[in-house]
This record gives structure tokens, C-alpha cells and sequence, in this order.
């Protein structure tokens, strides 16, 4: 039996559409699962200040992981904006796919003044009960029902550096301090700090943290390629 033009071209327009709608459904299944993925086990920051090094460098990139947000002495974590505004689910969606399309340098909702609007990676140095004092940039602790007072070092799984530098004389008042008097956590509060003691502004500035606030832990450095670590 002979087919018809008509017959013929009806049948590949037809193939052509399911070829199409099996592309379209292919690749929001990848996002889907991408978006998933990234919000929900693993999702990469992109770091664009230099308060957290020499560990963590400005430009790097770093993984962080949602399901570890009870941090130990040490441990760096990933924390929301200060002033608490959040971003709504549609804008969230939209800051994955612009984020993974431009290599997790921007995002275009989330980011508001340099101190509050923007969250930021700082380093767990006292837990709740413990007591702490900072001496010369350095934090000492006495972990809760300890009876002594150790170096942040000392209590740390895990070595890590601290940049302290010296300022000029004009700078006197300006900046963190690197001095606190003794004081004692209470439940449900930690204390931060960045790496770089004298630019970075962490729990001197802005006062201790909730665990609401931790987004999860950061597990590694994976950019620049030279400087990949684990913390």
C-alpha cells in the first residue's frame, strides 16, 4: 500500500514532538535533581572575602553539607545573613540555576550591606557552657564542666591557621578587638570567629549565635585546585 505525503509527514512531525518532549523532560529531571542535591546533601559556596584565611582563600570554592549542623571545637561552618531575612522558595531556585550556571560566583537575590546581608563561613571556637576569654586575638577556653582554660588550638580536632598581622598605630579603636574579658555561653550559643583576626567580622562584632543560624558544615576546599583541603 502506497503512503501519502501527508500520511508521512504527519508520522515524523509526530516522532520529532516526542523526540522533544523526552529532551524536555530529560533535562528538568537533571535540574530537578541537581536542585535537589545541591540544597539537600551537598551544595557548593563560593567564598569572596578573605576573612577566613590563609585556610579558606578568597576566589575558592568550598562544599558544605546541610545534614552537619551540630559543629564541634574547630569545625567551620556555613551561617545565614545576620539581619535573618530570608529568601523565598522561588528566589531560591533561581539562585541554583544562576549559581550553577556561572560556577557558583553569583546569585542574584540574598545579598544585601557587606555585614548583614550576605552569609558567611566562620570557624566554631566555643561551645555552649563553655567559658572563654580572648587574649592577643587568641581565644582560650574552658570547656563546660572543665576546670581549666585551654587555647582554641589546644581543643580543636583538627589544625588550622589564624591570620594576625600588625596594624599601624592610627588604626587604634578600629576593627576587632583582640581582647575579651572572661564570659560563659549559655544553652544554644556558640562562639565564631574568622580566620583572619583582624579583617574578619564574626561573634566580636555581632555576639554569639543560635544553631538556627548554621546552615551546615564545611567539609572542604576544592578550588584553587592547589589549595583542596578537608577541615
Amino acid at each position: 500500500m502506497k503512503q501519502n505525503v501527508g500520511d508521512y509527514s504527519f508520522e515524523y512531525k509526530k516522532r520529532q514532538q516526542v523526540k522533544f518532549m523526552h529532551a524536555v523532560v530529560f533535562f528538568v529531571s537533571v535540574f530537578v535533581f541537581i536542585s535537589i542535591f545541591l540544597n539537600c546533601i551537598l551544595f557548593s559556596v563560593f567564598v569572596n572575602s578573605s576573612s577566613m584565611e590563609t585556610d579558606i582563600c578568597r576566589g575558592g570554592i568550598v562544599f558544605v553539607s546541610p545534614f552537619m549542623r551540630n559543629p564541634s571545637r574547630g569545625q567551620v561552618v556555613y551561617l545565614s545573613r545576620i539581619d535573618g531575612q530570608g529568601v523565598s522558595a522561588g528566589k531560591r531556585l533561581v539562585n541554583t540555576a544562576v549559581s550553577f550556571f556561572s560556577l557558583y560566583k553569583f546569585t542574584p537575590f540574598g545579598r544585601n550591606s557587606r555585614m548583614t546581608g550576605n552569609d558567611s563561613i566562620r570557624r566554631v571556637v566555643a561551645l555552649p557552657g563553655d567559658s572563654y576569654y580572648m587574649k592577643d586575638f587568641v581565644l582560650y577556653v574552658k570547656p563546660a564542666g572543665q576546670p581549666h582554660f585551654l587555647t582554641e588550638f589546644e581543643l580543636s580536632a583538627r589544625p588550622y591557621n589564624i591570620s594576625i598581622y600588625s596594624v599601624p598605630v592610627e588604626w587604634d579603636g578600629m576593627g576587632c578587638s583582640g581582647q575579651i574579658p572572661e564570659t560563659t555561653l549559655g544553652k544554644d550559643e556558640y562562639f565564631v570567629l574568622a580566620d583572619n583576626r583582624i579583617e574578619g567580622l564574626d561573634s566580636r562584632i555581632y555576639g554569639v549565635i543560635s544553631s538556627s543560624r548554621i546552615k551546615g558544615r564545611v567539609l572542604c576546599q576544592v578550588f584553587p585546585f592547589g589549595k583542596a583541603k578537608l577541615f
